[in-house]
């Protein structure tokens, strides 16, 4: 595994933790948001596993919406 292996999957990581907020995950992995969008436009299993991030936490918004409805 390459170092940028390494990156890639750190930052993917920090996305899951960020729930998809790109500033803060680049900030906590130490890349800029030009090489995150660089690797989403070159990588194309990079961009997938990006975009799958950002269906978990549309789901997660959506539930929390729900819930609050819910309770009123």
């Amino acid at each position: 595994m390459t170092n940028k292996d390494i990156t890639k999957k750190a930052m993917l990581d920090a996305l899951e933790k960020s729930l998809g907020v790109v500033t803060a995950a680049c900030k906590s992995v130490d890349i800029a948001r030009e090489t995150h969008y660089r690797w989403m436009r070159e990588d194309a299993d990079y961009k997938a596993a990006v975009e799958e991030i950002g269906d978990v936490a549309i789901d997660f918004a959506e539930s929390q919406l729900h819930k609050q409805i819910k309770e009123g």
